[in-house]
């Protein structure tokens, strides 16, 4: 049974860093035009138009604040920053979800912590 749990979770864990985006998608808590603005930088960051997800990225940041997505949003904007190769940006917005995260939002620290380190070369 506990076999099958690790497996269920290693899974879960590979299919969460393979697309991370697909996997979170905007929830009934936020309001329809974050949702809107969510989704389109969604999918500008699965098509790896970096640059126009990160401007997507931000508009929502800017408008939406006070969302259940804030700090997964910090978290691609990062990412695109990184792509983008702004690494200082991209730490500096890494170092931001860290501190942003609590409760649920524990994993995107990780995850932030783990792009830091891979930026780092550690």
């Amino acid at each position: 049974m506990i076999l099958r749990y690790k497996k269920l979770m290693i899974g879960m864990i590979a299919i969460l860093l393979w697309r991370p985006c697909s996997m979170v998608w905007a929830d009934d808590a936020s309001p329809p035009p974050a949702i809107d603005t969510y989704n389109k930088a969604v999918r500008l960051y699965e098509a790896k138009n970096w640059d126009a997800a990160k401007e997507y990225f931000h508009e929502y940041l800017a408008e939406y604040s006070d969302t259940p997505l804030y700090v997964t949003c910090l978290y691609y904007l990062a990412y695109c920053y990184q792509q983008l190769g702004n690494k200082d940006q991209a730490i500096l917005l890494y170092h931001k979800v860290i501190d942003q995260a609590q409760g649920g939002d524990a994993f995107w620290a990780d995850m932030a912590q783990k792009r830091i380190d891979e930026i780092l070369g550690q």
